[in-house]
Order: structure tokens, then C-alpha cells, then sequence
């Protein structure tokens, strides 16, 4: 569909550039820029375009946008130490012992529950491989060369 993502989640062009922030970190191309370059942007009909004309709007996109990068800076926290945890172990672990660590080395707060770690685990499929049910161990990567 778009650049943004394949599927419109709305009718609504601004909710469609809003989700596309939230959930991908993806501005469109005239935000920071003085690009007049709509094409394949949800917003790309509206006269006058809000992201060019209406600070309040540019001001939401913004927030939205750093909401991105904290929840993307909290799942590099997040994946560093399931990984450093199951390098230390030098073997494949089930999710709830690998939880259990988790939970006992992270700051307070980075990891909500024992299950965000699970979603941690089975979100990252390009870091962690579920080799049996529940049972995750990191992927093994291919030496360059």
C-alpha cells in the first residue's frame, strides 16, 4: 500500500502517519526536511498538508516519534541482556528460568513481567530461535568471509 506499512490501519490519513510513527518510527519525508515530496504518503491529497502548516500537529508527530526511540532504546536494553545471559549459560534455557534471571539482573522496571519477556524472545526471531517449545537459545550467526 504505502511506503508506511501494507495494510491501512484507517481511513483517516492522519491516524495512518501517526500509526506509521508509533509503530514503525517512520516521519514522513516532509517533516524534516523542506521536501515537497508527498508521494506515497497517506497525507499526500490533503491541502494544505498538516505536517507543513500546523504546529501543534508537527508537535504530536514529534512526541510520537520519541516515544518510538525510547521503546526502541528499552528493547536493545532488553535483547543485550537476554543475550548476555544466555552466552554466560552457553545453553539453550526455557523462557521462565531465562525470566527468572531476567528479572533478578535487569534495572527495575526495564522488563515488566516474566510473559514481556517471552514477548521479548518470540519478537526477536532474527537474535532468539525457539528450539522446542518454550525453549530458546540465540541464533547462530555465520561468519563473514
Amino acid at each position: 500500500m504505502t511506503r508506511f506499512h501494507d495494510e491501512p490501519v484507517s481511513q483517516d490519513p492522519r491516524e495512518e502517519v501517526e500509526h506509521a510513527i508509533r509503530f514503525y518510527g517512520t516521519m514522513p519525508a516532509c517533516f524534516d526536511s523542506r521536501s515537497r515530496d508527498c508521494y506515497d504518503c497517506p497525507l499526500e491529497f490533503a491541502h494544505p498538508c498538516p505536517v507543513r502548516v500546523d504546529a501543534d500537529y508537527r508537535s504530536l508527530l514529534e512526541a510520537y516519534e520519541e516515544g518510538y526511540r525510547v521503546a526502541q532504546r528499552r528493547r536493545i536494553q532488553q535483547i543485550r541482556i537476554l543475550t548476555t545471559i544466555l552466552q554466560r549459560q552457553g545453553l539453550r534455557m526455557h523462557w521462565e528460568y531465562l525470566a527468572v534471571l531476567a528479572m533478578q539482573e535487569a534495572p527495575a522496571g526495564l522488563f515488566p513481567s516474566e510473559h514481556s519477556i517471552r514477548a521479548v524472545l518470540i519478537g526477536n526471531p532474527e537474535t532468539f530461535r525457539m528450539e522446542m517449545d518454550g525453549v530458546f537459545n540465540l541464533v547462530k550467526r555465520r561468519a563473514r568471509g
